[in-house]
């Protein structure tokens, strides 16, 4: 199934398994002799990624942290004391960046698969959302309706782009399906999709429930993922 922010979903881990499988000096990076290649080249990219160095610096527990700033700063659609759900929260960057953005008397939603440490001010859930009873659960705890609606779920991937380009699209319907019953009118719906023909699509399908819909690829977005963001803002009563 999915799983939270995708490669992002095992930042922490990440920063464990830098601790103690290697030494970061300067630009040199070595690694201990039990690392496999994947984990030595893996490693080596987090170690030198800018923004899984912001995210330690700033205290993000996701460099996905970024991409939701990023996005945000262009079009200025998270307030203060709005009611949010994030979709795909594990581990938690995007919902850090809610707490400290919206924060105040907001209602903020989290759901994953994967278990996610508490978020001061974030109501966490975990569950399937592909599940029906996960997704009722979810509903009750906004019957008035909300906001925003984020999703960052992702599958897990096969290596196979159509098929995983397919997976992506079938988890942002379903956010989409979610946001059609809880979104107030004038909200904003954000989904991550990976790249691969149907994308357009869905935008078009969003652009008759939304005065303003656009994709989004952000510079914390790594230039070799086929992920990219639709964007739809303003919810059509």
């Amino acid at each position: 199934m999915m799983g939270g922010h995708g490669e992002n979903a095992t930042f922490s881990a990440t920063v464990w398994f830098m601790s103690k499988k290697m030494k970061i000096m300067g630009a040199n990076t070595k690694f201990k002799n039990q690392v496999s290649t994947s984990s030595r080249e893996y490693l080596l990219r987090q170690a030198k990624d800018p923004y899984v160095k912001k995210a330690m610096q700033e205290g993000y527990r996701s460099r996905a942290a970024f991409k939701l700033l990023e996005i945000n700063e262009k079009h200025d659609f998270l307030k203060k004391e709005q009611s949010v759900v994030d979709l795909g929260a594990a581990p938690g960057g995007w919902s850090q960046v809610l707490a400290r953005q919206v924060g105040g008397e907001s209602s903020l939603l989290a759901l994953d698969i994967l278990p996610m440490d508490d978020i001061e001010g974030v109501d966490v859930l975990c569950g399937d959302f592909q599940e029906e009873e996960v997704e009722a659960a979810l509903m009750e705890k906004c019957p008035e309706g909300v906001d925003v609606v984020l999703s960052d779920m992702a599958p897990n991937t096969s290596g196979q782009a159509d098929l995983d380009h397919l997976r992506s699209m079938a988890l942002a319907e379903l956010a989409f399906d979610f946001a059609q019953k809880k979104l107030k009118p004038g909200g904003v719906f954000l989904c991550k999709l990976f790249q691969g023909g149907e994308e357009a699509a869905f935008r078009d399908t969003l652009r008759q429930h939304f005065n303003k819909v656009s994709f989004e690829k952000p510079a914390a977005s790594r230039g070799d993922s086929r992920e990219i963001f639709v964007l739809g803002v303003g919810k059509k009563a």
